[in-house]
């Protein structure tokens, strides 16, 4: 039987467990275009920042401790941004385990990007997200990270980037069309107007260094010896002379100090030079993937006579032409030698090589034969001289293009010119 002194009573008991601490880390993101004049500030690096400490500050018993990561000047497209990655690092190494956004935007405006990694990676590492305008917290409401609003939101702020990319390529190409430059930078030789950013004026200094490199590539030199001779020359590279005339330049990796060969290459291909603008030579691949690519010649868009040119037409064409020569010199030449892609093998129809022997004499071997397999074509070679004197003979008489190997070789060995035999070698 019960004892009486305990008839009546009932022992109560409250469970006891430890509450959760997070290691917050809060990430703030401003593109340039958040802060365009007309519109609120309230995306602001600042009140970013004052906004998700003013949230620490009231739930600060929740966490116990806190990271800022902060990308300025950033669009929510491109996930390669530096504080992001350091922010999703520092969450798969465990580093914080917790993270909060004024709102679903700032964290990421690609629609793929941003569910992949609420839906999955935050999930898989037991990560708390928070994102204040909605009023999402997959802690203390899981069902918020399931409502429908957070993948509409971030389908309609994937949509805003793609409608906003769409309307600034539209004004690009129409700008282009109508003949007007929409390039950031000015090329080299170039400045814009003071009075017309769309509208290219010649800088004379950096325009006598343009036609000098022209004029070089004419003349013989090769794009790496036009490089050398610029550099030791001490004429400062265009980046560096940007900078000495306190014009705008790029920050994106074309900082270079120094001349060298693809440098050389992009402004001898620059139709600008000639008083037409050819614009959209590149082009990001699409709003999401910011990749640099090539566009083909004939998507570019051209037109004619839109500023003073530089080089004229004759000039331009006749360097293109001499750009599509193989023209590769040994690591040491500067001078493009003068039969430089324009010898080939009348067999495989493979480049001939030009070769140096004893006592410095030159020869000219076909490629196929000598670096690479000696069943695949015969041995075909000629001496420089030989070789020089039946072009020379060929000019003198005018010979036809079309005349065969046999009547050059007929005439040749009758004429009365040294070295003109050619008996002893084949082709």
């Amino acid at each position: 039987m019960a004892r009486a002194k305990n008839r009546g009573y009932q022992q109560s008991f409250s469970p006891s467990y430890t509450i959760r601490r997070w290691r917050l880390g809060i990430y703030i993101r401003l593109s340039k275009e958040d802060l365009k004049k007309g519109k609120d500030d309230s995306n602001s690096v600042k009140n970013q920042r004052d906004l998700l400490n003013d949230f620490y500050r009231r739930n600060i018993d929740e966490f116990e401790s806190i990271t800022e990561y902060v990308d300025d000047g950033h669009t929510g497209t491109d996930a390669n941004r530096e504080d992001f990655q350091r922010l999703l690092a520092d969450v798969v190494s465990g580093k914080i385990n917790c993270v909060i956004v004024k709102d679903l935007s700032r964290f990421a405006r690609n629609y793929s990007d941003a569910g992949s990694l609420i839906d999955n990676l935050f999930v898989q590492m037991g990560v708390r997200f928070i994102s204040l305008a909605e009023n999402v917290d997959s802690y203390k409401n899981p069902d918020s990270v399931s409502n429908i609003i957070v993948p509409i939101t971030n389908v309609m702020n994937d949509n805003y980037c793609y409608q906003t990319s769409k309307k600034i390529r539209q004004v690009f190409d129409y700008k282009r069309r109508n003949g007007q430059y929409i390039g950031a930078f000015a090329p080299y030789g170039y400045v814009k107007h003071p009075k017309d950013k769309h509208r290219l004026i010649v800088d004379p200094d950096a325009a006598e260094n343009v036609k000098l490199i022209f004029t070089m590539l004419i003349q013989g030199s090769s794009k790496r010896a036009i490089a050398l001779y610029l550099n030791e020359h001490g004429v400062p590279s265009p980046s560096a002379y940007k900078v000495q005339k306190g014009l705008p330049v790029s920050t994106r990796g074309y900082d270079d100090p120094m001349w060298g060969v693809r440098m050389i290459h992009s402004i001898l291909t620059n139709p600008t030079y000639t008083g037409d603008l050819a614009q959209g030579r590149s082009r990001v691949k699409s709003y999401k993937v910011h990749q640099i690519e090539a566009v083909p010649r004939e998507e570019w868009v051209e037109v004619a006579g839109t500023h003073e040119a530089i080089i004229d037409y004759e000039t331009f064409d006749k360097v293109q032409a001499l750009l599509q020569r193989d023209t590769r010199t040994s690591p040491k030449g500067r001078e493009v030698h003068l039969f430089s892609g324009f010898l080939k093998c009348a067999d495989c129809g493979r480049a001939i090589t030009r070769c140096v022997g004893k006592n410095n004499n030159v020869y000219y071997s076909c490629s196929t034969y000598k670096n690479r397999s000696r069943t695949a074509c015969t041995m075909h070679s000629i001496k420089h001289e030989r070789l020089e004197a039946a072009v020379l003979f060929a000019v003198q008489h005018q010979v036809h293009l079309a005349v065969s190997y046999s009547e050059i070789v007929t005439q040749i060995n009758s004429a009365p010119i040294k070295k003109a035999s050619l008996t002893d070698w084949t082709i």
